[in-house]
C-alpha cells in the first residue's frame, strides 16, 4: 500500500493511499506535508520560526462601514522574519496581530513585497518597508487588499529581532494601516500601535484561515485551502495548537 510518512522527533504521520480507492485525502494536505516535516525537524514554524511577540492596539481612521470590519481594541502581534537568517542577511519580514471582535479572534499575517501586492521581497532593514496580505479579502460582496507601512524609524540597517525587542523596550513601534478595494489605490484604514514586549517563553500560532471576523473570508478558495492545510500541517509537525 503506498505511503506518505512524515517522521516526527517521538511518532510518524502515514496517508495511505489504497489502488483503486479514493484516498479520502485532499490535494491541499499532501501538497503541504512538506511544511509539517519541516516544523518538525525545525520543532517550530517552518517559516516565520522566530519573531518578537508584543502587545499592543489598533485604532481604527476609516469611517464606520467603509470597507473591512476592523474596529479599535486591543492587539496582539508579532514582527519576525521568513527564513530566520542572521540580521545582516536580507530576509522576508512579517508582520501580524491578532484582533478580538467580540469573542472571535481575527488573525492578519502580511509580508514585505515588491511593487505590486503579492510578489513577496526580501528587504535589509526593517526602515522604509511595506507589508501586503499577500491574497485579498472577500467582504460583503467586495474584494479588499491590506497593507501596512512602517512609521516609527530604526535609524540603522540590519534586520536583527534584536533591534525590535530593543525598539520597543524604549518607545513603540507604529505602523499605519490602509486598504484597497479591488485593484483601487490604497486609503488610510487603521493605526496599529505595539508597545509591550511579550516573554519569548510565550508564542501564539496565528492562522488567517481560521480565524476571521464574521462574513470575511480570504480569497481565491484553492489557495485558501493550501495555507488553511499548511498552518495546520505547521501545528502538528511542532506540536502546537
Amino acid at each position: 500500500m503506498p505511503c506518505i510518512a512524515i517522521v516526527k522527533p517521538a511518532h510518524a504521520v502515514c496517508a495511505a493511499v489504497r489502488p483503486g480507492t479514493r484516498s479520502g485525502v485532499k490535494v491541499s494536505d499532501l501538497l503541504a506535508l512538506p511544511v509539517e516535516a519541516g516544523a518538525a525537524i525545525r520543532r517550530r514554524r517552518l517559516f516565520h520560526p522566530v519573531g518578537v511577540l508584543a502587545r499592543g492596539r489598533l485604532e481604527r481612521i476609516a469611517p464606520p462601514g467603509q470597507g473591512l470590519p476592523i474596529e479599535t481594541g486591543d492587539v496582539v502581534g508579532r514582527v519576525s522574519k521568513a527564513v530566520g537568517l542572521p540580521g545582516s542577511v536580507p530576509d522576508i519580514a512579517g508582520l501580524a496581530w491578532r484582533m478580538t471582535p467580540g469573542s472571535r479572534p481575527w488573525d492578519v499575517l502580511l509580508a514585505t513585497t515588491a511593487l505590486n501586492r503579492f510578489l513577496l521581497l526580501p528587504t535589509t532593514s526593517w526602515d522604509d518597508t511595506t507589508y501586503s496580505s499577500l491574497m485579498p479579502f472577500r467582504y460583503e460582496g467586495g474584494v479588499w487588499w491590506l497593507r501596512a507601512r512602517l512609521i516609527t524609524k530604526f535609524g540603522r540597517r540590519g534586520l536583527s529581532l534584536d533591534t525590535v525587542a530593543d525598539q520597543l523596550s524604549r518607545g513603540d513601534l507604529e505602523y499605519s494601516v490602509d486598504q484597497a478595494a479591488g485593484t483601487g489605490g490604497f486609503g488610510p484604514l487603521a493605526r496599529l500601535t505595539l508597545s509591550e514586549v511579550i516573554p519569548p517563553d510565550r508564542d501564539l500560532s496565528f492562522d488567517p484561515t481560521l480565524n476571521t471576523a464574521q462574513g470575511v473570508t480570504l480569497t481565491p478558495g484553492w489557495l485558501t485551502n493550501f495555507r488553511r492545510a499548511a498552518y495546520r500541517r505547521s501545528r502538528e509537525g511542532r506540536d502546537a495548537e
